[in-house]
């Protein structure tokens, strides 16, 4: 026998129409800015390659793409009004009527604007459904329509889907229950649903359930399971099935109500039997019923020990009604210990069987471990001594357990242990378990661990720490605006304790959001450079007050906004530095790179002019339009800065000392003022010169400064 492998064929290639078409239903095409035009182009260009057909069977798979589909066409048509000769009146475009002439162009058309079109597309639609071979894709489409705006449209289509439904049920019930489902909570969406049910219930026997119940959309699962059970559709095998196929938890347990009832009606014990050995609980709780039903409690006791809360509820009715003592069944069955007898004796024992379970803290098995800890917890008799080695348990199940029944006695744990935990750098299981162990009342203490907590490389805990650093910012802050309920702790750290947590602010800023750290920062340090590129930033605080000197500045403006943006960005752009180290400070050529282009052409290059000069005057215009030029009164100049001394004033080895000025907002009153508000620590205040520049380089003149 020859070994040589036969040549494969090629696969066929994948058009480029189709694969556009892929890429306009991918997730993150949905969200594009393009993505409704894209979409709309991608099944025109399926329409024009011959591959209609191929995007409708997509299209019926996804009914949400339908949905989408309806409104991208009504936002991308040109709806093109031309007046009749009556006013008022409109013509249909042709160009739209021409264009539905295949199943996919009559789809598109479905979803005109004009309702003219519409009722024309499904006319057609439903003569192209009446075919021997018909286009089910169309189907979605129609149902759509029947919950139409416009009652000629809506009138049509639910006439042609009560049709169809009857006529050919075994084609069209499938295409058009997934968008059926979508579409019932809107206002007309109820009576495509009542044509469907109709058709199911009308048709003989299960084969129109059977590709629904198959469906991997739950929703459709349940809604043909609840029609077939409530006519009684499904043979006894079939619910057998679901109760052990599906993964939906309400089919399962719908089925297997249904199974059971009937195998009690029928005397099928062992069908009750074999239900009871499912590896689903709710499914072997109602098998379990149904056999104390057929008074088999007997068979029921043995399941004392199940897993399951529930299934142990019903195994000790059992139990009460055979005179079987459950809590002697559970002190016996601990002795060779499982998970779910453990937790029977933590459920009907008394305190004193704590000595039963106290020794399987040991255990090799780690379920067993667990369960002992949970009995104990609910026991209310957690050893401290033999659970605190658990915390470094090699099973994460039984760390938790452990943490859990700890939390209880947090005034019993040895001091320090919880920094043990946290310095654990192998396991983030350990370092969960010291942070929920956590007891520290003091405000302080507590926000910089946390703050240091926000930086572990374990997502999980650094979003702990973060979160409840947080929630403490806020709560250490004595709003002006909102009244509070609660008393707010003590918070007054020194300046060390300041810098500090700043500091590690900082250092967690990526998981902190932005809003709660400049909270802190403002109360901590209003008037640093730090908390004043917080604000031009994100604008202030609005549960924050100027905590300095309020000033504001006004400016007249071509732009007021885009002055004001002009503003922020020569801030953001030399703000990170002035609130760094002196050691980073750059240089001027470094200067001339980080500050914006149109800023250093504003800069004067040299001295300042004298009075009157041209240069001088240059500077008095840089900041007005044309009209301004011409008729601004002359005055004098005192925006004719050089670079190196402006920047001077934020240089923490320079004169930033005699900056007293903190920004604080900036924005605009009509269409030619603008204002900008700061704070000061009085008035006089140091670098007033240098803000009137910064307004008038960018862009205001007839400034009004205090």
């Amino acid at each position: 026998m020859s070994r040589t492998p036969e040549p494969q064929q090629a696969a066929h290639p994948i058009s480029a129409a189709f694969a556009a078409f892929e890429a306009a239903l991918a997730p993150a095409a949905v969200n594009g800015p393009e993505s409704d035009d894209k979409l709309v182009a991608a099944l025109r260009g399926m329409d024009t390659a011959g591959e209609g057909a191929t995007a409708l069977l997509l299209l019926t798979d996804q009914p949400r793409v339908v949905l989408r589909l309806d409104e991208a066409v009504r936002r991308t048509s040109e709806y093109s009004f031309r007046r009749g000769p009556r006013g008022g009146r409109t013509e249909v475009d042709p160009s739209a009527l021409a264009a539905d002439t295949t199943p996919l162009g009559i789809a598109l058309a479905s979803c005109h604007p004009d309702g003219r079109i519409r009722e024309r597309a499904v006319r057609r639609t439903h003569l192209l459904l009446r075919k021997p071979q018909p286009p089910v894709g169309l189907a979605p489409f129609l149902v759509l329509r029947t919950a139409d705006w416009a009652g000629p449209v809506r009138d049509r289509a639910r006439a042609a889907l009560a049709v169809l439904l009857h006529e050919h049920p075994k084609s069209l019930v499938p295409a058009a229950a997934p968008l059926t489902l979508l579409i019932v909570r809107r206002e007309r969406g109820g009576f495509a649903r009542r044509q469907l049910v109709s058709a199911l219930l009308s048709s003989p026997g299960t084969a129109l359930f059977e590709p629904l119940l198959a469906s991997p959309d739950r929703r459709l699962r349940r809604f043909a399971l609840q029609t077939a059970l409530a006519s009684r559709r499904l043979p006894l095998r079939t619910l057998v099935a679901i109760t052990k196929q599906d993964s939906d938890r309400q089919c399962r347990g719908q089925a297997a109500e249904a199974a059971v009832r009937e195998a009690v009606w029928t005397e099928q014990t062992n069908l009750l039997r074999q239900l009871a050995a499912s590896v689903h609980q709710d499914v072997r709780v109602l098998a379990l019923t149904g056999l104390l039903r057929k008074g088999l409690a007997t068979e029921v006791t043995p399941y004392l020990g199940d897993t399951s809360v529930l299934v142990r509820a019903v195994a000790r009715d059992a139990a009460r009604r055979t005179g079987t003592d459950a809590v002697g069944w559970y002190r016996t069955a601990v002795r060779t210990p499982t998970p779910g007898a453990i937790a029977g004796l933590a459920e009907t024992g008394r305190k004193e069987d704590a000595d039963l379970l106290a020794p399987l803290l040991g255990h090799h098995h780690a379920p067993v471990r667990a369960a002992a800890v949970r009995g104990l917890r609910a026991l209310d008799a957690v050893p401290v001594e033999r659970t605190v080695p658990l915390l470094r348990d090699p099973s994460a199940k039984v760390i938790r357990e452990a943490t859990t029944a700890l939390r209880t006695r947090l005034d019993q744990l040895p001091s320090g242990l919880t920094e043990l935990l946290l310095s654990d750098r192998d396991r983030a299981a350990v370092r969960r378990a010291g942070y929920r162990l956590l007891d520290e009342p003091d405000a302080l203490q507590r926000l910089r661990t946390n703050l240091r907590i926000a930086t572990d490389p374990d997502p999980r805990l650094a979003r702990w720490a973060a979160d409840t650093a947080a929630a403490l910012i806020r709560h250490l802050h004595s709003s002006p605006w909102h009244a509070r309920t609660d008393v707010v702790p003590a918070f007054d750290p020194t300046a060390d304790e300041r810098r500090e947590l700043l500091a590690l602010t900082e250092t967690a800023a990526p998981v902190l959001p932005h809003r709660t750290r400049q909270l802190l920062h403002e109360q901590l340090e209003p008037g640093s450079p730090a908390t004043e590129l917080l604000r031009v930033r994100y604008g202030p605080h609005p549960d924050t007050r100027n905590p300095l000197l309020a000033a504001e500045a006004t400016f007249a403006a071509e732009d007021p906004h885009a002055t004001v943006a002009l503003i922020r960005e020569v801030l953001l752009a030399v703000l990170p530095y002035a609130a760094g180290s002196a050691d980073a400070w750059p240089t001027e050529e470094q200067w001339s790179e980080i500050l914006p282009t149109w800023f250093l052409r504003r800069c004067a290059p040299e001295a300042p002019a004298r009075r009157g000069s041209t240069p001088a005057r240059l500077a008095r215009s840089r900041g007005l339009s044309r009209q301004q030029r011409a008729t601004a009164p002359q005055t004098d100049a005192v925006a004719d800065w050089r670079l190196l001394d402006w920047i001077n004033l934020f240089d923490p080895d320079g004169m930033a000392g005699s900056r007293t000025w903190r920004w604080w907002d900036g924005g605009a009153r009509g269409h030619t003022t603008g204002w900008v508000r700061f704070g000061t620590d009085g008035q006089p205040y140091g670098g007033r010169q240098a803000l009137l520049w910064l307004i008038e380089a960018a862009g205001g003149h007839d400034v009004e400064l205090p």
